[in-house]
């Protein structure tokens, strides 16, 4: 049985690169990112040529977490594991953030690896007579 993966924040860097060497070793891979339409096209376009599963999915947003991921659960059946890659990286001292800029952070790289985790892991766990598994990125990007 082929496991099925999703990351998120597939658009660049880590997400992307997970995202093409895994399907490169046999997964079946999800790559999420946010606004394909607008702002991603061209690495959706990449990532789908690769056969990698693209999905609209912002981390910021229940609905759309929840509905990306009862999308790949209706084409793949499952999503054996998880890998919370989304992030905004925050370079600078503390106090050049504004409040706002601070939420929209913590939002992105907390609240919604929250989001994300409570999405897929009912469905982990219903397939608790088979290994899933749940990755995460704790260590800030540089």
């Amino acid at each position: 049985m082929t496991r099925t993966i999703l990351i998120t924040g597939t658009s660049s860097g880590f997400g992307r690169e997970t995202a093409e060497k895994l399907a490169r070793d046999g997964y079946r891979v999800f790559a999420a990112m946010r606004d394909i339409a607008s702002r991603n096209p061209s690495h959706a376009d990449a990532l789908r040529s690769q056969k990698i599963g693209v999905v609209e999915l912002d981390v910021t947003d229940d609905g759309s977490v929840d509905r990306a991921v009862a999308s790949i659960l209706a084409e793949a059946g499952r999503i054996n594991v998880l890998v919370n890659n989304a992030g905004i990286a925050s370079v600078g001292v503390t106090e050049a953030f504004t409040a706002d800029q601070a939420k929209a952070i913590f939002d992105t790289n907390v609240i919604g690896f929250l989001r994300v985790s409570r999405a897929v892991l009912p469905s982990m766990r219903r397939e608790s007579g088979r290994r899933s598994r749940h990755r995460e990125r704790s260590a800030p990007r540089a």
